[in-house]
């Protein structure tokens, strides 16, 4: 029966009054945030934006009824350190505060933070921090390279020329490496590293190349690493044309040397012909980019192509080098060339400089060309 009564004096009024009261506190909290008169403004942050070449900072100011000034502070971290102009509100509503930034600091050129400051005779207000990241601006850095490569005569140089693309490109340490025929070793660098230009662009030089070696560059101090893609440059066999005219009109003696020696190969004296007239019979094609492990698939480009008219092959000469002799009867006026074909390996096909051959006035082709 005490429990009972205990219950029984928690009446329907009594709690009534004692909710009221509980409410009171709440009500007089919840009015104290609308503000009817003058006070310090209110400062939000808004998402910046990209305007053409310019970021485009924004927030939106209440000024509480008096005049207020703004401004954005922005910089690398959330010390800040720069500003943009101050800007000006009347005392009416809520407004919408904007500012172009037009040049930024190169140092925050692809992020930064920031934040709205609002300032009247009552007070100051602050938005909340946030951060803009200029995803337009952020270039992976990438390596640019020639996408063809003509094979360099045995003892010649190569030249590995490019550029660095992508942000701080200017400056950066980089290293020419190689991994030489038959390209099963690991690639290991090749002279001493050398920094990119201020427009990141770069030329390394190999002297004396004396077997095909399959090069690519690659970044240094840098995390993660940044190599390229393989350029690789065939040496071809050095070939030495030499011509003795005779007294008969149209014979000709084509001989010289082939370095290494190379007995046995098959010796191919060419005619040159305009790039649509004929394809190319057993030349050698530019070696292209690569990536590692695979093809390029970019094309070649267009150049003279050579029709074979004779044949012979290569006799014994030194240890250091061969020889090839052929006597050849020319019916067609034009530059002839000679292509040594040897097998795959360190080497490739080498072929000499062209040499200009003419036929008798009588010889059909000859004729041709002047009809």
């Amino acid at each position: 029966m005490r429990g009972y009564k205990i219950k029984q004096a928690w009446s329907l009024p009594a709690l009534a009054l004692i909710g009221l009261v509980l409410a009171l506190p709440l009500t007089a909290w919840a009015a104290g945030t609308h503000v009817s008169g003058p006070a310090a403004p209110s400062a939000a942050t808004r998402p910046a934006r990209v305007s053409g070449t310019s970021v485009l900072l924004e927030g939106t100011v209440d000024p509480h009824t008096l005049a207020t000034t703004y401004y954005f502070k922005y910089g690398a971290t959330t010390a800040y350190g720069e500003q943009t102009a101050v800007g000006t509100l009347a005392a009416s509503a809520t407004a919408t505060a904007s500012v172009k930034v037009s040049e930024l600091a190169p140092a925050i050129k692809e992020g930064f933070h920031y934040r709205l400051v609002a300032t009247n005779a009552l007070g100051a207000d602050e938005g909340r921090d946030l951060v803009f990241t200029n995803k337009t601006k952020s270039k992976k850095p990438t390596f640019v390279l020639p996408k063809t490569f003509a094979a360099v005569p045995l003892g010649s140089e190569f030249v590995l020329s490019g550029t660095l693309t992508g942000a701080k490109n200017g400056g950066r340490e980089i290293v020419l490496q190689a991994s030489a025929y038959p390209y099963k070793t690991a690639y290991v660098n090749v002279g001493a590293p050398l920094l990119t230009t201020a427009t990141g662009a770069f030329s390394f030089h190999v002297a004396d190349m004396r077997t095909s070696t399959k090069f690519r560059v690659a970044t240094v101090g840098t995390l993660p690493a940044l190599t390229s893609l393989i350029a690789p440059a065939q040496v071809e066999a050095h070939v030495v044309l030499k011509v003795r005219s005779s007294s008969h009109k149209g014979l000709f003696r084509l001989y010289g040397t082939v370095t290494p020696a190379e007995v046995g190969a098959h010796v191919l004296v060419q005619l040159e012909k305009p790039p649509a007239e004929e394809k190319p019979e057993n030349g050698e094609k530019p070696s292209k980019l690569e990536k590692p492990g695979k093809g390029s698939s970019e094309k070649e480009e267009k150049g003279p192509t050579f029709a074979t008219k004779f044949k012979t092959v290569v006799k014994p000469g030194t240890n250091a080098l061969s020889r090839f002799s052929v006597i050849v009867d020319v019916a067609t006026t034009g530059h002839y060339r000679v292509l040594v074909q040897i097998p795959p390996g360190p080497l490739v096909s080498g072929h000499s400089t062209t040499v200009l051959l003419h036929a008798p006035a009588t010889a059909k082709g000859n004729k041709k060309k002047k009809a």
